[in-house]
């Protein structure tokens, strides 16, 4: 009986999220609009626009660098980048901009993305440069 009283303990304690050792919160990586903005406000972080150069020339969020996604060279553009200096990306929609959060962070970068890409951030009324 004692055997099972410590399994099924064990079991709780493996099983329980809240239970045991402190587990470490991460940063979320999609931002909404209004967190994506306060992001760029702090001044802590590079911005990095990830739609084609076409796209960027048409209107992109003012301080953002381009570094387009479907380049060919988008691994060594990429790898320029400071591992030290958070990103924060976006896109048209917010599809790309993942693929790239998904890409930069399995290589250790500290970066998020703004969920609705830039489409939600002009719906927002926010502005943009040419």
């Amino acid at each position: 009986m004692k055997t099972l009283f410590t399994a099924i303990a064990l079991t709780a304690f493996l099983v329980c999220p809240s239970c045991g050792i402190a587990q470490t919160t991460k940063a979320p990586t999609d931002l909404s609009v209004d967190a994506f903005k306060s992001a760029i406000a702090t001044g802590k972080a590079r911005l990095v626009d990830v739609r084609t150069p076409a796209e960027y020339a048409a209107g992109h969020v003012h301080g953002s660098i381009n570094m387009d996604w479907t380049a060919e060279d988008f691994e060594a553009e990429f790898a320029r980048l400071d591992k030290n200096m958070p990103l924060l990306l976006y896109c048209h929609s917010g599809g790309r901009s993942e693929q790239a959060l998904e890409y930069l962070t399995e290589r250790g970068y500290k970066a998020q993305h703004m969920a609705g890409g830039f489409a939600a951030w002009k719906k927002a009324g926010n502005p943009s440069v040419k």
